[in-house]
């Protein structure tokens, strides 16, 4: 590892590489730093330094605190780092540093950059002489980043000073990934350190992190740090209090398992047998996760040997979280002295409510009521909270007309669509797993999810989710499925942000400059005799995407008996993949309007019996452009097809095309199979009155069907290839069975 330190040097024999000169103090003989319009912190500290609030600082390296030396820090003080792993504050054993803020004049370490982004510098350590678990007692190690500086010992009541009303901005710089700053890293402190009212906002690593130590630590809000919110580690014994932790919309982590807690009982759970271990102690938590792009691993991950007692804990979240608690790890559980109590508010957990890991633990309870971190001890920080709501619960019956909060359908009770049902901006509405929704005839019920509003209807493989129609005797187009619209870009004239009208009301309107944008969940989700029609210009589809993000997560779909496409995409860049769909009206996958995202695994079929009422039924539909009246429009369609199978069984309907794409749009289509015995008139075709498509599409098709007319035409645009080949798989249907449809 790195060393940064000048451990044996004193300040006056250092004063060559130290930027910040000191001179005396004749009244009490304290050496201070100057003061003055700049002045710039590197090295070591020797005796006290006491900096000016009025005295802009600029950290230009590792400035280390030793044993015996103090920094003191008055309210008011702002300290920007250069850029750099380097640049960061250690506050070695036995040195103290005294940074007293208050409410109105907090102390701010930031970034000497205005376009500064997580992990600039370094962030501030402390290392003290508290208990760290180790094979004995007295244990010590050396510090992350430098294995120079020690940390750990036997003074459980060590003292390292006092941080209160400090801002930690722009912190934890990564080395490697084994060697990372948090926002404010807590080595082995004591109970003697006093640290209370912490704001710590886009860091690199953890935003605190403890290992061990018993410091107490009071009032943190933590937000957008990459990993976790809050870290605890080898025998931690203090207790946090009165802490909030958000992932705002927008964030993502560069880590492969964000959470809100970790804790383990000991250092990487390498040591199952040293003492001592993690036993520690929150009392009122919130923990948010409002990213729109971001899975939260675990709300509270418990492992590893600790022992936990969490207390008043809150969990909302509007983006899924895998578990709310997690008590398990190949490296050995959480005890089962492990006690918690945390209130469920999050609309989207994708695995567990709470993974004990096959132990026991009478004391861990997910329960109603809890009310989290008190915010009002937080005001200081400046930040504008949100409004955090869980779901009300919606009575049974017909659905309301308008849902603009969230709100959540009640396993086990009956809800019907009767009329236009429109999840407004801010509002959520929630189906559980297995929840069977009927509607009423009519090309005027159907559900759709404006901009800013989101759906999540996460089924289940065992547990699907189904819209259908109420009558046991329907047929195509019976109501009017169901349309998300998003934020995310479409095409249009010029290059700016562009928006356009919903097809089946002009008053709503989609698009925007956010691909990411999220709109919810839809998994395991079965959608029946949908895509009414109101006219040849005004109809539904199965399923209707318009400028939806690939923050949206869409998997596991079949659409069967549809009026309309199975499914099409009016711009936005959300990605699909599990999709059947059959027998819809029209095409089976039809892109426009400048989509970019990708469609993988999907098949298409029309059974024998199948007839179109449409003159020129597909498989694949693709304009780059609406309606390829916008040859000159921005974005055109870009998109992927991987893994797709189209089968026409049809005995009495010929397939205009399998493959049509056109107006402008640029395909890859990879691992295409063309199967079936019923009529296929063209198996791919690039061109069209209003343009062809555009060069560098590519096709991989394979050709198994037996009744294809033409393979495709002669004059396709100079770049684009067409690749019939023998060989392609297609969609894999093994993870169909869900459906309840026999391939």
């Amino acid at each position: 590892m790195r060393k940064f330190f000048l451990n044996a040097l004193t300040f006056a024999a250092i004063a060559s590489v130290v930027t910040l000169t000191s001179c005396s103090d004749d009244e009490n003989g304290e050496t201070v730093p100057p003061t003055g319009p700049t002045s710039e912190l590197s090295g070591t500290v020797s005796g006290t330094w006491t900096l000016d609030a009025n005295t802009a600082y600029t950290l230009t390296g590792t400035l280390v605190v030793p044993n015996g030396a103090t920094l003191v820090i008055p309210a008011g003080t702002t300290i920007k780092a250069n850029q750099g792993f380097d640049k960061y504050i250690l506050v070695a054993q036995g040195g103290k540093i005294d940074a007293q803020g208050t409410a109105s004049n907090p102390i701010v370490f930031t970034a000497n950059s205005d376009d500064a982004s997580a992990g600039f510098w370094g962030g501030l350590i402390i290392n003290g002489k508290a208990p760290i678990s180790g094979d004995a007692a007295g244990q010590t190690a050396g510090a992350e980043v430098d294995n120079g500086q020690l940390y750990g010992g036997t003074d459980a009541a060590d003292n390292s000073g006092v941080l209160k009303y400090v801002k930690l901005l722009y912190t934890g710089a990564r080395s490697s990934a084994d060697i990372e700053h948090n926002g404010l890293t807590l080595n082995g402190v004591g109970s003697g350190t006093q640290i209370s009212d912490i704001y710590i906002y886009e860091g690199a690593d953890d935003a605190i992190e403890f290992f061990g130590g018993s410091v107490d630590v009071s009032n943190v809000l933590a937000i957008n740090c990459d990993d976790d919110m809050f870290d605890f580690t080898q025998g931690y014994s203090g207790t946090l209090s009165n802490c909030y932790g958000i992932w705002e919309s927008g964030f993502s982590s560069t880590e492969e398992d964000p959470r809100g807690v970790e804790a383990d009982g000991n250092l990487d759970g390498n040591g199952a047998e040293h003492t001592p271990q993690a036993n520690f102690t929150i009392d009122g938590m919130t923990i948010v996760n409002y990213s729109n792009a971001q899975v939260m691993q675990d709300a509270i991950k418990v492992r590893r040997g600790a022992t936990a007692h969490i207390r008043n804990a809150a969990v909302y979240g509007i983006s899924p979280i895998q578990n709310i608690v997690d008590l398990s790890d190949g490296k050995g559980n959480a005890t089962e002295n492990t006690e918690i109590s945390v209130s469920n508010n999050a609309y989207l957990v994708t695995d567990d409510i709470i993974n004990n890991g096959g132990g026991s633990y009478a004391n861990v309870r997910v329960e109603a009521g809890n009310t989290g971190a008190d915010v009002s001890k937080l005001s200081w920080t400046g930040y504008a909270f949100p409004q955090l709501r869980a779901a009300t619960t919606v009575a049974e019956g017909a659905l309301p007309l308008e849902i603009s909060s969230p709100m959540t359908l009640e396993t086990g009770k009956q809800y019907v669509i009767d009329g236009s049902v429109h999840v407004k901006e801010g509002g959520v509405l929630l189906i559980p797993a297995g929840m069977e929704l009927k509607s009423k005839e009519g090309f005027d019920n159907f559900i759709l999810v404006e901009r800013g509003g989101r759906i999540y209807a996460n089924g289940t493989e065992d547990a699907p989710i189904t819209f259908t129609a109420e009558s046991e005797t329907a047929s195509q187009g019976y109501w009017g499925g169901l349309i998300v619209n998003g934020y995310a870009r479409i095409s249009g004239s010029g290059n700016g942000v562009h928006e356009a009208a919903t097809e089946i009301d002009n008053n709503i309107m989609y698009g925007g400059d956010d691909n990411t944008d999220n709109s919810g969940v839809l998994n395991y989700v079965r959608i029946l005799y949908s895509g009414a029609r109101s006219s040849a210009d005004i109809e539904h589809n199965g399923l209707t995407l318009n400028g939806v993000g690939n923050g949206t997560q869409i998997s596991n779909i079949y659409i069967a008996e549809g009026a309309d496409d199975a499914i099409e995409f009016f711009g936005g860049a959300v990605n699909v993949s599990n999709l059947l769909a059959v027998n819809c009206d029209d095409d089976m996958f039809d892109f426009t309007q400048g989509y970019c995202g990708t469609l993988s695994n999907c098949y298409g079929r029309w059974e024998a019996d199948f007839t179109s009422t449409e003159s020129d039924p597909r498989g694949v539909e693709a304009d780059g452009n609406l309606d390829g009246d916008g040859p000159d429009h921005t974005p055109q369609a870009d998109f992927t097809i991987n893994g797709m199978t189209i089968e026409n069984l049809a005995t009495g309907q010929a397939m205009q095309d399998a493959i049509k794409v056109r107006r402008g749009a640029k395909a890859t289509i990879e691992n295409a199979l063309v199967i079936g015995q019923g009529v296929i008139e063209e198996l791919v075709d690039l061109q069209d009155s209003k343009g062809d498509a555009a060069d560098g599409t590519s096709i991989s098709v394979t050709k198994a069907a037996t009744n294809v007319e033409k393979d495709t035409n002669s004059s396709n645009p100079a770049g684009a290839e067409v690749n019939i080949v023998s060989g392609n798989t297609g969609c894999k249907t093994d993870g169909f069975g869900w459906t309840g449809y026999a391939l």
